[in-house]
């Protein structure tokens, strides 16, 4: 690796698993539609909801980037499908997020945060809806990006550009930490970044070009670095 003076992280499968948070998430939210609303209990069973939250992103392209907006819309579109009052997406949607930020943080996650953060600028860059303020990590971090707030999901270069303005950096001084082989590592190679995929199940790397670290948590990270400089 060539020297680092800044690092982006993604968030979720990265710091956290979030297949099952989400899966919970879901199911707790669906009690909350049967007890409050059941005829769209009757409509929509808890697997038809990512059905129909694909038809939303069908119909409303211009938010494919907006996770949280999707869930809200897709929400409103059952409330109204089955004659209840649309703003109640609303409350359903908060609640989600509520659930979707009790995560449990893989063990290497903080004393690396920790000592990361005593060396360089750490910003988050994430295409999901998770709010490090909501989870007590905001203090090892400059800033914070989600492709809400920049209008495009990565691979887009706009989102790692816009983590270089913030950074005040040029790309090949950061690195980028993620699990996605596609979105975190292959992305973050087209806009010039250094890439370190974080690989905690031990997959193979399929594609032609590879990233510049593998690591299966990010102790290990830390110590590369370490070893670097």
């Amino acid at each position: 690796m060539r020297a680092v003076r800044a690092i982006t992280f993604d968030l979720d499968d990265t710091l956290w698993e979030i297949g099952p948070v989400i899966a919970r998430a879901e199911r707790k939210v669906y009690e909350e539609i049967r007890n409050r609303f059941p005829r769209v209990a009757e409509h929509y069973a808890v697997e038809g909801i990512q059905k129909t939250r694909q038809q939303v992103l069908k119909k409303h392209p211009e938010i494919a980037h907006d996770l949280t907006e999707i869930r809200r819309v897709t929400f409103r579109w059952m409330l109204t499908g089955c004659d209840y009052n649309p703003d109640d997406s609303h409350a359903l949607l908060e609640q989600f997020l509520q659930l979707r930020h009790e995560v449990e943080f893989f063990a290497d996650v903080v004393p690396a945060l920790r000592r990361l953060s005593e060396r360089y600028p750490l910003l988050t860059m994430t295409n999901g809806n998770a709010d490090v303020e909501r989870l007590g990590i905001t203090h090892f971090f400059t800033g914070h990006i989600s492709a809400r707030s920049a209008g495009v999901l990565k691979p887009d270069p706009r989102i790692f550009e816009l983590a270089c303005q913030m950074l005040e950096e040029d790309p090949g001084a950061v690195l980028h930490v993620g699990d996605h082989p596609v979105d975190d590592v292959l992305g973050a190679l087209d806009a010039g970044f250094q890439a370190a995929w974080i690989n905690r199940r031990a997959d193979i790397w399929t594609h032609e070009r590879e990233p510049h670290a593998e690591v299966q948590n990010l102790i290990e990270l830390v110590d590369l670095l370490d070893a670097e400089n």
